[in-house]
């Protein structure tokens, strides 16, 4: 089956809904959510510790919505959404001026390309608000696409490239090992596409690109910190509310289409400095793919890995590092990711020691600490140092913005914070137990990767 990726509920068109929190989450119970006429959603979220806001709009569209042949075309059009915009409401921007003019008032800026999402944000000072939203309005109306323009961020995409993927055989192997796990197409290539695909691009690619998916029924306009919804709906309209809505196209999320291949890769390279290993295994999708349940099981397994390697006196941390001395750092993680479920596990031995040998030493304490050392005392610990990581995120200007565009990244519905701490106080040991033998006992066989050095 194919997986659609559909938009939130038409239940919120119109709608100003009051987020229903405990004291726990606090500054959460501030915050609001409007959806424009034309389907722009507007998130606000209150903070009037600091005179200062963190806003961001993020475009539903990323590495998972491009075509064979245009691989890293979404990477490409976030470089060059700052290279010109024709005028807007009789204003346009110069090549610079978008970071330049943030830059003079003092903002942050940056923006950022992940396989689902493209978000351009800043932090700033509250009074320079409208500015940010006026100047995205201008990037969702269009971009110059101007040809020398294009050829020079191709030249800094290509810099980017030689240095994350083509010159780090790290990377490049752990992505392989991911994108078997998942098994589908789409998550084969790196989000920063590939050298002749984005080489290859055309001004009108991007202009098609940007055509296609930045449209306001796309997009949301999320801003947390010292500003009211009132004022950020009344922003939003002005230079937002214009836009008609556009006919975006049908997000896929596929299932895996291929069996995962247990077996053992060894990669070594004169670029990898230091040996490390890690070792996958793929799980049955038994999880719902979204809503409460699904959030629930997500959040069963961050706190059973929190368990073991989370905090001064973490099992995995303390056995591996200080009483068997033989890893600089071990991680485990379990993924629940909409169908797409794996498991994995990686070390980085101290030096003289074979990387899977400690390896191997890992998963057998991993195993059988999952069958016989999960206690109601630790879960009840790590759920109260999850909550006080949320509460610090909360009482922040960008945490609650992030948490936010995370869950439009996710596809979830905004809704979800309704009942957040509810959802992690209900988790039982007993649900992480159920996560622990899905791994123990339906995982399948491995896949394991070595990095080593290249011996001189």
């Amino acid at each position: 089956m194919k997986r659609r990726i559909f938009t939130l509920s038409g239940i919120l068109i119109g709608a100003l809904t009051t987020l229903v929190s405990s004291p726990a989450l606090a500054l959460y119970e501030q915050a609001r959510w409007f959806t424009l006429d034309n389907g722009m959603d507007v998130i606000v979220i209150e903070n009037h510790r600091a005179p200062a806001v963190h806003a961001r709009v993020v475009y539903k569209v990323g590495a998972l919505d491009e075509a064979p042949g245009q691989f890293g075309i979404a990477h490409v059009l976030e470089h060059m959404m700052f290279r010109g915009s024709p005028a807007y409401h009789g204003r346009g921007l110069l090549p610079g001026q978008y970071d330049g003019e943030l830059g003079r008032i003092g903002a942050t800026d940056n923006a950022s390309t992940s396989a689902n999402v493209t978000s351009y944000y800043a932090l700033m000072g509250s009074e320079h608000l409208e500015l940010f939203i006026e100047m995205n309005a201008i990037l969702m109306n269009g971009l110059t696409a101007d040809s020398d323009q294009l050829e020079n961020e191709k030249g800094v995409v290509l810099q980017e490239f030689r240095q994350r993927w083509e010159n780090n055989p790290t990377a490049r192997a752990s992505h392989a090992m991911r994108a078997a796990l998942r098994g589908a197409s789409a998550y084969d290539h790196p989000i920063i596409g590939y050298e002749e695909d984005f080489l290859g691009l055309t001004s009108q690619d991007l202009l098609d690109f940007h055509a296609d998916w930045y449209q306001p029924n796309n997009a949301a306009l999320i801003v947390s910190g010292d500003v009211t919804p009132e004022d950020v709906l009344a922003l939003a309209r002005k230079h937002f509310g214009d836009f008609p809505a556009g006919d975006v196209p049908e997000r896929i999320r596929p299932d895996a289409e291929r069996a995962f291949e247990p077996g053992f890769e060894t990669v070594t390279d004169a670029l990898i400095t230091k040996a490390s290993a890690r070792r996958a295994w793929r799980l049955p999708e038994v999880v719902a793919e979204t809503g409460p349940e699904a959030f629930r099981s997500r959040y069963a397994a961050r706190l059973l890995t929190s368990m073991l390697t989370s905090g001064l006196d973490a099992p995995f941390t303390r056995y591996l590092q200080t009483e068997r001395q033989i890893a600089l750092s071990a991680g485990f993680s379990i993924v629940l990711d909409e169908g797409q479920d794996w498991a994995m596990l990686n070390v980085d031995p101290v030096e003289g020691m074979d990387a899977v040998e400690v390896l191997d030493e890992a998963e057998d304490f991993l195993r059988n600490w999952l069958a016989n050392d999960l206690t109601e005392d630790r879960l009840n610990r790590q759920k109260r140092r999850l909550m006080n990581g949320l509460v610090y995120a909360a009482d922040s200007v960008d945490g609650p913005a992030s948490s936010f565009a995370s869950l439009v990244a996710s596809q979830s519905d905004y809704g979800v914070y309704l009942t957040l701490e509810d959802t992690i106080a209900g988790v039982t040991l007993d649900d992480v137990r159920e996560i622990a033998a899905l791994f123990l006992e339906q995982a399948s066989q491995p896949r394991t990767l070595a990095l080593e050095p290249l011996e001189e």
